[in-house]
């Protein structure tokens, strides 16, 4: 099942067309709208698209919240309409909700394939284990839009102490582009003329920011595919739907 978009926009349609709004009313509004839509994700593996929920985005919501009522408190201290600039602090919200670690968990399962069940938290891979797993998964093709070399980040920052897997896969290695999403809310709060319109455009910018985010599945190989010398597989993920 892939994201809740049309319940999502039709919510928003319904909120913005009522007569009386307040900030704290839209704040808690929106991060909650997106927290519902976005639970019942699919990851857009190399190998199929799986859905793997998220089970703690209502944990989460503070992060979405606090950054959006800065980013209303700048805009009522302001003489001119907001720039997009001005949405960076919420779109980099947005990268650290789904952020490993300090944002939400995505489900392990069920396991993407060819893998039979997720790698634990505390497992120990060895350098090489893991060098030939990135290698054999085309990890060092996949360029995302920081530059980054993405298997740098990866033995850095989703495993560490030669090495110890420290997050439970799926693992968010990039999580999005933070300046085109302000870009995008920066046109749907700012370019859209009526309730309708608005809502179609968060939806749009969501989407696009969604199908941006990178990362790897780290799991057990199912004892049915092929045997090579590892025990487990890492497979890539390009997007979320």
């Amino acid at each position: 099942m892939a994201a809740l978009w049309q319940p999502f926009e039709r919510s928003v349609v319904e909120f913005l067309t009522r007569t009386t709004l307040s900030q704290d009313k839209f704040v808690k509004f929106l991060a909650g709208a997106y927290t519902v839509a976005t639970t019942p994700i699919s990851l857009k593996y190399s190998t199929g698209t799986i859905t793997q929920p998220v089970v703690n985005g209502v944990l989460r919501q503070k992060i979405l919240r606090d950054a959006m009522t800065q980013m209303l408190n700048t805009n009522s201290t302001k003489n001119d309409d907001l720039a997009f600039i001005d949405y960076l602090p919420v779109a980099a919200a947005f990268m650290k909700y789904w952020t490993p670690g300090i944002g939400v968990t995505i489900s392990p399962l069920p396991a993407a394939p060819p893998c039979s069940a997720p790698i634990v938290a505390g497992y120990v891979i060895s350098q090489s284990d893991l060098n030939q797993a990135l290698d054999f998964a085309g990890v060092d093709q996949i360029q995302p839009a920081t530059g980054n070399d993405l298997k740098a980040k990866i033995i850095s920052s989703a495993i560490v102490n030669d090495p110890i897997v420290i997050f439970p896969s799926p693992i968010v290695l990039f999580p999005g582009n933070p300046i085109q999403l302000a870009k995008d809310l920066h046109f749907a709060m700012s370019k859209s003329f009526s309730p309708q319109t608005t809502a179609k455009n968060l939806v749009t910018a969501f989407q696009n920011h969604l199908s941006s985010i990178i990362g790897i599945y780290i799991g057990f190989k199912d004892p049915a595919t092929p045997p090579t010398p590892l025990p487990f597989t890492i497979v890539v993920f390009n997007g979320i739907s």
